[in-house]
């Protein structure tokens, strides 16, 4: 045991220097920015890149002929781009003086509209609101409404200064030479991390592998491939987005749909704001080059059509489970790395909360990562059961259930969900985290449940179970009995449950009295055995002919297996730990089309089997 765990009052200690370390690479990152932004590129430009290469490496080419390659292609792809977008622009430019006809009637009809409902409350809270600043006296007017006084002009002379002159020339110069700048140490960068990927990756292992190589390594793959796949993935939506749009757009005739196809590709790498700005280009264009509304409606709706069709079709069928991250890890992560990185946060900001939950995945110091920002459930399915049956929720607990069920079958949902809840809130009870009450509420709320989802019909009076279910001695034994007989009685056979109101000897007198082929011991809690063993005993020896089965539904481990040998020393013929297995194995005996009788195969207990064991075997169990 480590020294905070053995001191609780070491945990605030601890909890506050994770929060210093955590505010401290806050500060370094929004500080430093101007380095880390390009390096993080181009280590996204390698990820998108490094397919490119595999595949030329897997055609002879050299690695550094293949990175030389594909980077090669990049700036052809990047120049062709740009010599494009730049000859639409320049034609866009030459075209728009025709469009001014047409601005200046929608201009008129939006003015003949003020005529409308709309335009005379606009007009009359106008003449009310001028009324009001008439009438108001001088004194009572603000010192911003009162009338200025004109003073005489005073003569300026302006004086050129070299200062200003190249100011005004760096003010020009220095937006377009920057992002130019940027691109150029990314590029150079990257085609860097390409050509010693091999040397990189070994230094990242050993400076955070040593001692956990094959965790790092692991850790590594997971990241790099992730990265790499929503990369893709991204291009591939935005192309298949933008070439609609673009072909959308030239039969609507909006001019230069190449231009605005091409920036809705590019923009779609900004998240949630670069569709509309893409969108907003164009749907102004629409207003101006017809004197209609027919082209602005229907561009808008091209473009809502499109997203509607990305968002809901391609971008869930490509991306996939291949980033890991929850719906509100991926809002979350924009408006942080937006607000520290500002829009290159913005582009950032999936692949970096990517590399984080990997990180928390395989780091057990960062696991709250994994747990707050991945897609896995933070909390097991039979851990909610558990949560709402507590809270007495019981139809959003029914509907969990229901939910599994429908997927699989009514004993999987019960095996997989209800029976571990069943252990859960035996397990609390036992350590003193449930008071009895409590405990009893969440297991009846339970039992409703077990009801509705299995079969109404209960058994005829008049037939004789093949199957009895005995609850080993308190009300979760019950239960899981109850969740086993619902699962025999949906395969047809015919079964019946005993109370856990009766006590043990009563339990045995009723089962001589029905005499059912098999019979079947539930059993939840370790303190449920001695009860069983009991069972066990007197049922091996009143009804020799039935074969006693016992469902120990504990963690199959070393005691598990010394506890099952003394059951079936003490009788049973076969202990399990699950209800699908227990199913299978009635099934055995009892086929669904035969219910009540056993088959013919069924072999003969022998002399050994019908003698009487010890009473010290029932309280070693």
């Amino acid at each position: 045991m480590t020294d905070a765990a053995r001191d609780p009052s070491s945990a605030p200690s601890l909890g506050r220097m994770g929060i210093l370390i955590v505010a401290a690479w806050v500060g370094l990152l929004y500080f430093a920015q101007d380095f880390f932004v390009p390096v993080i590129l181009a280590a996204l430009l390698s990820f998108l890149l490094d397919p490119l290469n595999q595949w030329l490496e897997r055609h002879r080419f050299r690695p550094t002929l293949a990175v030389l390659t594909s980077t090669a292609l990049s700036f052809i792809l990047i120049g062709v781009l740009i010599y494009v977008v730049t000859v639409q622009v320049l034609d866009l430019a030459q075209q728009l003086p025709k469009y001014k006809n047409n601005l200046v009637e929608k201009a008129n009809s939006l003015k003949a509209a003020n005529d409308g409902p709309i335009g005379r409350a606009v007009q009359t809270i106008k003449e009310v609101v001028s009324t009001l600043e008439e009438k108001q006296p001088e004194s009572l007017r603000s010192p911003s409404e009162k009338p200025e006084r004109k003073e005489e002009p005073v003569a300026v002379e302006v004086v050129p200064s070299t200062s200003d002159t190249m100011a005004t020339a760096k003010g020009v110069v220095q937006p377009i030479l920057s992002p130019l700048g940027t691109m150029a140490v990314v590029l150079l960068v990257a085609v860097f991390m390409m050509l010693c990927r091999d040397d990189l990756r070994d230094r990242i292992v050993h400076l955070m592998g040593r001692g956990r190589l094959r965790l790092t390594t692991h850790a590594l793959d997971e990241a790099s491939r992730r990265v790499s796949r929503y990369l893709l993935a991204q291009l591939v939506v935005n192309v298949t987005y933008g070439i609609p749009v673009g072909i959308g757009l030239y039969f609507i005739g909006i001019p230069n749909a190449m231009l605005w196809g091409l920036l809705a590709v590019v923009l779609r790498f900004l998240p949630y704001i670069g569709p509309w700005i893409a969108a907003a280009f164009p749907v102004a264009l629409s207003i101006a080059v017809s004197n209609s509304w027919t082209v602005f409606m229907l561009t808008v709706g091209l473009f809502v059509v499109m997203e509607l069709v990305s968002n809901n079709v391609v971008e869930p069928w490509l991306y996939g489970a291949q980033t890991g991250l929850s719906p509100l890890a991926v809002v979350v992560s924009a408006v942080f790395w937006t607000w520290l990185w500002g829009i290159a946060g913005l582009v950032l900001a999936t692949p970096l909360t990517v590399c984080l939950v990997v990180m928390g995945k395989h780091v057990p110091q960062m696991r709250v990562l994994d747990l707050m920002l991945g897609d896995r459930p933070p909390i097991t399915r039979s851990d909610r059961l558990y949560h709402r049956l507590l809270s007495h929720d019981e139809d959003e607990g029914l509907e969990l259930v229901q939910r599994e069920a429908k997927k699989t079958s009514s004993v999987a949902a019960f095996d997989r969900i209800a029976l571990r809840a069943v252990r859960l809130v035996e397990m609390d009870y036992a350590d003193g985290l449930l008071l009895e009450a409590k405990r009893d509420e969440a297991l009846l709320q339970l039992r409703e449940i077990v009801a509705e989802l299995g079969d109404a019909r209960a058994l005829d009076p008049g037939v004789k179970p093949a199957v009895l279910c005995i609850p080993a001695s308190n009300l979760a034994d019950e239960i899981t009995a109850e969740m086993l007989m619902e699962g025999l009685r949906v395969e047809g056979v015919a079964v019946e449950c005993l109370s856990s109101q009766l006590t043990t000897g009563e339990t045995v007198t009723k089962t001589k009295e029905m005499a059912p082929e098999i019979a079947f011991i539930s059993v939840v809690s370790p303190t449920s055995l001695v009860a069983a063993a009991f069972i066990c005993k007197h049922l091996r020896t009143a009804l020799p002919e039935t074969r006693i089965m016992v469902g120990l539904w504990f963690e199959e481990n070393q005691d598990y297996a010394r506890r099952s040998a003394r059951l079936e020393n003490l009788g049973a013929k076969r202990v399990l730990p699950t209800l699908e297995r227990a199913v299978a194995a009635i099934l055995e005996l009892v086929p669904p089309e035969r219910p009540g009788e056993v088959g013919a195969e069924q072999p003969k207990r022998d002399a050994a089997d019908q003698s009487e064991k010890p009473e010290a075997d029932i309280a070693k169990v």
